[in-house]
Parts: structure tokens; C-alpha cells; sequence
């Protein structure tokens, strides 16, 4: 008599999407298709988004709390406006439940520090939302600069230059402090730098906001210092019409128009990389070197992959027990401190240095 193999794999883990907004909507629709989990329930405290959990046929709950007592979820995905993740997050960790918190992970260091000794206390896992780490071109970046490809790191660039739609600032907080680029997109740029080239231990930055008038900034310029001695620039603007920036040069989303130009540039002392293009710059052999001679481009060609859909699996298998999160709650931390050193510097017009101690 043979005896019949079972190869099904573990069961879906159940989650929960608290917060129906834009990106709310677009975790629904990843966790839904995903064979790792399935939707438990959604919850936002305006009804007229209780359309959506029509669309999945899962509760709607306008009370997270209610969500977390009659639902059980083994998993949420906090996708409120930044002042209540913290809130959210505690309330979860008390339910016992892990969590994959959007970025920032809080409004504030002290309302994060709150929510993760909370969340260590009941010894639940918080993964935050910095996405784009779980892109292979991200990951291949890091991998050639930490494993010494371009010899020493010396410096990096990066350009975030694109122009945003007058119907974007529609919406009130988007015109009033922390709506503007540096916490809103900048964010991402400097958690890609500090997972790519280290832990940065100063930052130096001017903010204008001359060209629209508007109580946020719309233009920075920021220069970095790495722990490894290696410094930095980035120049961000959200008035100019521009192909620069991580959204129109990676084609990771694809509601964006993709430009064949560069956002990131590393410089090392064996080579220089140009990113996402992934072009490898050096001299042949390391033989002949300096100006007069010519370079050698070389081409790493990488499948792209939605970072967003590896992140949900990530998560899954971070509830599961299988792995750590790759951008833990104290991580995510860090890189709320340095985006707020940035506003922080350029109200003071001096440097802020940056604790880079674990």
C-alpha cells in the first residue's frame, strides 16, 4: 500500500488592515491575493470605507479594539495617518498580535520608543513598512557596497527631484508641518542610504519653501556623514519637473511613468555604481588607473519584483516564528531620527549629530 506524501504548506496566517485608506487598499488587495495569509477584517473609523470590506466580504469595524478582541488576528498592517500608529500598535501588542506598522513608525521618538517597549513587553514582533529594503536592486546595491565591490566607500548622491500636481496639496495636512517631502518621501531615501551604505552620524541640511509659499518645505539640500567616514548629498525637490527620483527611475510602482535615468550614485575608491541602473564603473583590471585612462562599464542585470509583495511573504514568515523582521522596530527608529534631524538642522542652521549606537 503507498502511503501518500502531504506537500501543502503552512496555513494561511490571518491579518488584519487597520486603516482603509490609499495604501490601506493596497495592502487589502496583497493580502487577499496572497496564498501565505488571508484578510481577516478591516477596520477605519470613517463607514463610508465599510465598502471595502463589502468588496473582500470580511467585517468592517470602525473600533480597532473590537477588531482585536473578536477577530483574534494573528497579524495586522497599521495603515492609519502617522499620529495614531503608535496607539494602534500598543493596542495590538496588547491583544498579542505582530505588526507591520507604514512608515514613519510613529509621530514622534517618544511615542516609538513607547509603542516598542510596549511591544517588546509583551514580546510581539513590529515590522515597519520601509518597503523598498525587500526590492533586489536595493538589496544588490547594499551587497556590492558592504562586500567591498566598489573598494571604500567615499561618498554617495542622491537625487529626489520630481514635481507634484497642484491637486495633491487638496489635502489639508499635506500643507502643514511634517507634510512636506523631507517626512513624506525623503524618508524612504535616507532608510535606502542607511541600509545600503551604514549608519549616518551627522546631517547638515538647508530647507526652502520659497517656490510654493507654503508653511512646508518644497526644496532641501542635505549634506551626510556616514559612521565609515564616507559622506553624503541629496538635493530634494517636489516642484521641478524632473526624472530623478527613486519613483520614476526604479519602475517599482507602475502608477509611475519609468525614466532610463539614476537617482543614487555610489563612489568608491575601486569603482562607482550608478543606481537603479545597477552600471558598474572601473578601470580594467586595476592595472591602469587615473584619468588618462579609459573606463570600463559594466552592466548587473536583476529581475524585478514588487518589494511590496515580498514584504507581505516577509511578514508572514516574521508571525510564523521563521524569521526576524527586516526592518525592526528599533531600525525604523533610527530612521525616523535622522529624517527629523534633518528638519531639526535646518531650523537651527548647524549640524545634528546622530547617535549611532545600537
Amino acid at each position: 500500500m503507498a502511503i501518500l506524501s502531504s506537500n501543502q504548506g503552512p496555513s494561511p496566517v490571518r491579518i488584519a488592515v487597520i486603516g482603509a485608506g490609499l495604501i490601506g487598499r493596497k495592502h487589502m488587495q496583497l493580502v487577499s491575493a496572497s496564498s501565505d495569509c488571508q484578510l481577516a477584517a478591516i477596520c477605519d473609523v470613517d463607514p463610508a470605507r465599510a465598502e471595502a470590506a463589502e468588496d473582500y466580504r470580511v467585517p468592517f469595524y470602525e473600533d480597532y479594539g473590537a477588531l482585536l478582541t473578536e477577530q483574534a488576528p494573528q497579524g495586522v498592517i497599521i495603515a492609519t495617518p502617522t499620529g495614531q500608529h503608535a496607539d494602534v500598535g500598543m493596542a495590538c501588542a496588547r491583544h498579542g498580535v505582530h505588526v507591520l506598522v507604514e512608515k514613519p513608525i510613529a509621530a514622534s521618538v517618544m511615542e516609538a520608543r513607547q509603542f516598542l517597549e510596549v511591544a517588546e513587553g509583551y514580546g510581539i514582533q513590529v515590522l515597519v513598512g520601509h518597503h523598498r529594503r525587500h526590492s533586489p536592486l536595493v538589496q544588490k546595491a547594499r551587497a556590492m557596497v558592504q562586500q567591498g565591490e566598489l573598494g571604500r566607500l567615499v561618498a554617495v548622491s542622491a537625487l529626489w527631484a520630481l514635481l507634484k500636481p497642484p491637486d495633491y496639496f487638496s489635502v489639508a495636512w499635506r500643507t502643514k508641518p511634517g507634510g512636506g517631502p523631507v517626512l513624506i518621501n525623503l524618508i524612504h531615501d535616507l532608510d535606502n542610504l542607511r541600509y545600503i551604505c551604514g549608519e549616518i552620524c551627522s546631517v547638515y541640511a538647508m530647507t526652502s519653501s520659497a517656490t510654493r509659499g507654503l508653511p512646508i518645505e518644497d526644496t532641501a539640500s542635505i549634506t551626510l556623514q556616514f559612521e565609515s567616514g564616507a559622506l553624503g548629498s541629496i538635493l530634494v525637490s517636489d516642484t521641478v519637473p524632473s526624472p530623478w527620483s527613486y519613483e520614476l527611475t526604479s519602475g517599482e510602482n507602475p502608477i509611475y511613468p519609468q525614466r532610463d535615468e539614476n537617482c543614487y550614485h555610489f563612489f568608491g575608491t575601486q569603482g562607482s555604481l550608478a543606481f537603479p541602473s545597477m552600471s558598474l564603473w572601473r578601470y580594467p583590471g586595476g592595472l591602469q588607473l587615473g584619468w588618462y585612462h579609459p573606463l570600463e562599464k559594466r552592466q548587473h542585470d536583476l529581475e524585478h519584483a514588487d518589494p511590496l509583495v515580498a514584504q507581505l511573504a516577509h511578514f508572514c514568515r516574521v508571525i510564523r516564528g521563521e524569521e526576524s523582521p527586516l526592518v525592526s522596530g528599533w531600525d525604523g527608529l533610527k530612521t525616523l531620527t535622522t529624517t527629523l534631524a534633518v528638519l531639526e538642522s535646518a531650523r537651527r542652521n548647524s549640524p545634528v549629530y546622530l547617535d549611532v549606537s545600537d
